[in-house]
């Protein structure tokens, strides 16, 4: 079975725990106060097309004709490489056809639509500048549709496919709606896993929608502020985007801008995305570098031309969420009723408690004489300055952005020159007091105290943080329902007691790593797995990665979400191919053994730290994580398939609300006996963790194992291995580098060892040699004997 045709047909891991399938399939777009307006999707690439995922496409297209190929300029090409027509049938080929020749050219596939088809697609389309309003009125338009929909090949927009005819196609506003004589890549990559429906009422709507008329931008309104400068400006520095905020805050537009206006245009979009109040926008940025020229300064007139612009983009974006959300009038309130208490809405806020994100609105500006400074900031002298604050370390900001911040503080001094009294900054004084507190980096070390050395000796401020904890008299009774949960999950008593050791050995060594992490595997959705994660990210705020973006990581080398963690959670670890997943498994394993890890954050400093994270894993597929029958890493827990009652997972995310729950469990994992646990103990080979090594044999696999079997020499060339194992040459291979560095892998589960050095034999060039049978006799055997065991028949 090659690759391709072990995907067909499995089912998408979209879903999270405990939702109900017709609301809540889809994940939820982020709050719109999470990013300001034209910069949530900056520097997304457009994903590498995926085979793999080609099988999640809906069999009622699959079985049609309509496939043809795409390369990234997106024009249609026919199964061998010729323009493909939207009129043409003879020009498209089946689904499998067009499969293996895309997989084999690196392109991808796409389908046709015809008007003797029953299908319509509509493509909701974003692009940097899109405001998270328009992104989650998207969302709530693929709850509504309740139909197959994917992402899109830029990974950014969606495709959602209904059943319809509408003949001529529409479009307006980034929303277009298809039903023939267009093509359609498709990635199979699942955001709501349903079957292709009939929507007559919602399509005829959003038409009716999209054949209306724009209303006309009014111009700039004078709002009240909301919010005090301090607010305004912390929302910024705290935001995904806050490096590009402060470097435009400090005048360094010149990298990025060809001009100091389009910068400022920039910096004013960000001021105005965090305050209605245009008055308020020109005073804070007029504090900045940039606004410090003769024309921003002088009068209002430059920065209301280009706040004007800004508010009438502003004002449009709304009038296109507003028109996406009215386009189904009559299910609006079911759509408000679904987000107000959606599982997508309640992960993506126990994301942010495990994060440990800081609740801007109840954070005062504080009011600081120099002594309180001296205890409470931190200059962080690294190749990028930073400041800090040591009670809300989160906050790390340049100098100057700090002194904006605290700009409120002031101190009377007397002038040396004149010898009168003036009132300055005191941040300006601070910066200069050789008293103040300097670090060189930043660490995380449960070990250590708050001022420590990293990692690479230098001397640094530690991120670990001692919780406060006040469990409640009663945390006995109110404990039952985690211990019931728990339970459920682990119906195995001396599993279920092994794992809730590894819980209470967090909760009472952070600083150990145990040489042990769990994968969860249940074969459905709903059984409240990711309730457990998200109760650990309350019960260790700011010390939980959950949601964590494993094969993202792998991809772009960014790990910032780590740094700090006790735990890391990853929803649906069965991402990639089989030989990607192989690949992965091995970065996984480098990832999870390190004593020390060096933090390559996207925004911000980069620091080492101490190894401190333990993995927990969840999937639905006992493929997911490849394991080696030798793993010692990998304790594996099979969950129950069956879902509990809805009224149950009610009650448990309810609790998640209650604070003294909460510490409750944390109470039980800190007085936990755990004196039996050995963090340095291997992984226990159970029958579920016999499962997952069962299943992890490849095609590759078992060709390794069957020339084990059936060669009947001991030794083999490398390139002879190559070919056997892939079924061609290397020197045919399209993907001999990539497939060169899964060899070694796939040759260690069937037992082939390598002789480390590459050998002369009969004077050809040096050949590396491997070993099927008896290692520890060949690995010490003289050339002569290497080669004559090579050349028996």
């Amino acid at each position: 079975m090659n690759q391709h045709e072990k995907s067909v047909g499995q089912p998408s891991c979209e879903m999270q725990d405990g939702m109900q399938p017709a609301q809540n399939g889809v994940q939820a777009a982020p709050p719109a106060c999470q990013y300001p307006s034209g910069d949530q999707h900056a520097n997304v690439a457009p994903a590498a097309p995926q085979p793999e995922r080609w099988g999640h496409i809906p069999a009622a297209l699959r079985d049609r004709p309509q496939w043809v190929l795409a390369g990234t300029d997106k024009r249609p090409l026919t199964a061998d490489g010729r323009a493909a027509s939207s009129t043409d049938p003879s020009t498209w080929t089946d689904f499998d056809t067009a499969c293996r020749a895309a997989a084999a050219k690196g392109l991808y596939v796409g389908y046709m639509l015809h008007e003797s088809d029953p299908f319509a697609c509509i493509d909701l389309d974003v692009k940097d500048g899109t405001a998270p309003q328009v992104v989650e009125g998207y969302h709530n338009g693929i709850r509504v549709f309740d139909s197959y929909t994917e992402r899109s090949q830029s990974g950014r927009g969606f495709h959602i496919w209904i059943e319809g005819n509408i003949g001529k196609g529409r479009r307006k506003d980034g929303v277009e709606v298809y039903s023939q004589e267009r093509f359609i890549i498709c990635t199979g990559d699942v955001v709501l896993d349903r079957p292709i429906a009939a929507r007559p009422q919602q399509l005829a709507a959003l038409l009716d929608s999209i054949g209306h008329e724009q209303p006309a931008v009014s111009g700039m309104v004078e709002l009240p502020e909301d919010a005090d400068d301090w607010h305004v400006l912390l929302r910024a520095v705290s935001a995904s985007n806050a490096e590009k905020f402060c470097k435009l805050w400090q005048g360094q537009w010149q990298e990025d801008y060809t001009s100091q206006s389009e910068a400022d245009l920039a910096l004013l979009s960000i001021i105005a995305f965090y305050s209605e109040s245009n008055e308020q926008v020109r005073r804070c940025f007029r504090d900045s570098a940039l606004g410090k020229r003769e024309k921003a300064v002088k009068d209002d007139r430059y920065i209301n031309r280009t706040l004007s612009v800004i508010r009438g983009r502003q004002a449009i974006e709304q009038q296109r969420a507003d028109a996406i959300k009215a386009q189904m009038p009559a299910l609006n309130a079911a759509i408000d009723a679904a987000l107000a208490e959606s599982r997508e809405k309640q992960r993506f806020r126990f994301k942010q408690i495990g994060e440990g994100e800081i609740d801007l609105s109840a954070t005062r500006a504080p009011s600081m004489k120099l002594d309180m400074m001296l205890q409470s900031l931190v200059f962080v002298a690294a190749e990028k300055p930073l400041v800090t604050f040591r009670d809300m370390p989160a906050i790390r900001v340049p100098p100057n952005v700090m002194g904006t911040l605290l700009a409120h503080n002031r101190t009377e001094i007397e002038d040396k020159k004149t010898g009168e009294m003036k009132w300055v900054p005191t941040f300006n004084i601070w910066q200069q007091d050789e008293r103040r507190i300097v670090v060189y980096t930043l660490t995380f070390d449960p070990r250590a105290g708050e001022f420590c050395a990293s990692p690479d000796g230098r001397p640094a401020m530690n991120l670990w943080k001692p919780k406060p904890h006040n469990p409640p008299a009663d945390w006995q009774a109110r404990v039952q329902p985690f211990v019931d949960h728990v339970r459920y999950l682990v119906p195995d008593e001396a599993e279920r007691e092994r794992f809730l050791d590894w819980l209470a050995h967090i909760e009472q060594k952070p600083g150990e790593l145990p040489h042990a992490h769990y994968l969860m595997i249940a074969t459905s959705q709903g059984v409240g797995r990711n309730w457990l994660a998200s109760l650990m990210a309350c019960v260790w705020s700011g010390h939980v990665a959950l949601d964590y973006d494993l094969k993202g990581t792998f991809q772009n080398g960014f790990n910032g979400q780590l740094s700090r963690k006790l735990l890391a959670v990853v929803d649906e670890i069965n991402e990639g191919g089989t030989g990607e997943r192989w690949q992965h498994s091995e970065k996984l394993k480098s990832m999870v053994t390190t004593s020390e890890r060096f933090i390559n954050a996207k925004y911000g400093i980069q620091h080492s730290e101490v190894n401190c994270c333990r993995w927990l894993l969840f999937s639905n597929y006992e493929s997911a994580l490849p394991l080696h029958a030798d793993d010692r890493r990998w304790n594996v827990i099979r969950n129950p398939s069956e879902p509990r009652g809805a009224d149950y997972y009610s009650k448990l995310y309810r609790a998640l609300g209650d604070s003294a729950f909460v510490a409750s469990v944390r109470e039980l994992l800190l007085r936990r006996d755990i004196s039996a646990f050995n963090p340095g103990e291997r992984a226990v080979m159970n029958e579920a963790k016999q499962s997952v090594v069962a299943t992890s044999m490849t095609h590759e696999d078992e060709r390794a194992a069957e020339l084990v079997a059936s060669c009947t020499r001991d030794l083999v060339l490398a390139d002879h291995l190559f070919q056997f194992i892939y079924g061609e040459p290397p020197s045919l291979s399209p993907e001999a580098s990539r497939r060169w560095k899964l060899l070694a892998p796939i040759a260690a589960k069937a037992g082939i060892e390598r002789i480390a050095k590459p050998l002369t034999l009969g004077g050809r060039p040096k050949q590396k040699v491997w070993v099927l049978r008896n290692p520890q006799r060949w690995k010490q055997a003289s050339t002569l004997e290497i080669e004559r065991e090579l050349c028996r028949t």
